[in-house]
């Protein structure tokens, strides 16, 4: 007798159908739902920030509806599977964490729980992922597409830890030490920054990410994609 269908199943089917019957969803492409990826990533930190259980379970089902989208496109094209997306993630967190499991994916007997050592193991397997060699990676390494100030943030951290002179350029003047000493004050700066943007008529989340591609080599944001209606 065959086994009862699980949701699992029941889900996957229905996202087959939509992409047959449903026009709307068939025309959907990898580069069109770029822009839906990003929105929801956004509502499930919402949902998380309000400590909103119910609305969490749900952003995280449009997440892992994008995640289906995607991989059954990749299908259609014959690129690769849902199947494999799942194999592929699988055997990299059993590479990756050999705190826990063997090389053969068994869980150790004396797993490691010191955190120092947890991460000098998983930097020794993405390092021998590599064969040793350095991976080179534009922009550090993060993606293009993170909002201008996040990405600044973070493009400053790994610059200053890597003594890059590009950090150099934007040392912090003593007016702004002065002003800027806490978390209220801080967002007093931003706000008022922003609110000077708007007096000159500057997008300032473009202009930093100008200034970004100036001083980082940051290329323009690759992830946004023209809007084609809002459906989910």
């Amino acid at each position: 007798m065959p086994s009862e269908r699980t949701s699992m199943d029941h889900l996957i089917q229905t996202v087959r159908t939509l992409r047959e019957k449903c026009a709307w969803t068939a025309a959907l492409t990898h580069e069109s739902l770029r822009t839906y990826l990003i929105e929801e990533s956004y509502e499930v930190l919402d949902a998380i920030g309000a400590g909103d259980a119910p609305a969490l379970k749900e952003e995280l089902g449009d997440v892992f509806f994008q995640i289906l989208l995607h991989s059954l496109i990749a299908e259609e094209q014959e690129s690769f599977t849902l199947e494999e997306v799942a194999a592929t993630l699988d055997d990299k967190l059993l590479r990756r964490n050999r705190h826990v499991f063997d090389a053969q994916g068994n869980v150790r007997q004396d797993v490691v729980s010191d955190v120092d050592e947890i991460i000098r193991v998983w930097d020794a397997a993405k390092q021998a992922e590599r064969g040793g060699a350095p991976r080179v990676r534009r922009n550090a390494g993060l993606p293009a597409g993170l909002p201008s100030l996040t990405l600044a943030q973070k493009l400053l951290d790994r610059h200053t830890r890597a003594d890059s002179p590009a950090a150099g350029e934007h040392r912090i003047s003593p007016e702004v030490r002065g002003r800027v000493v806490d978390e209220r004050s801080l967002a007093a700066e931003l706000m008022a920054l922003t609110a000077r943007a708007e007096q000159l008529g500057l997008d300032a989340e473009s202009v930093l990410r100008d200034q970004l591609q100036r001083s980082y080599g940051v290329k323009a944001d690759e992830t946004s994609s023209p809007e084609s209606g809002s459906k989910r």
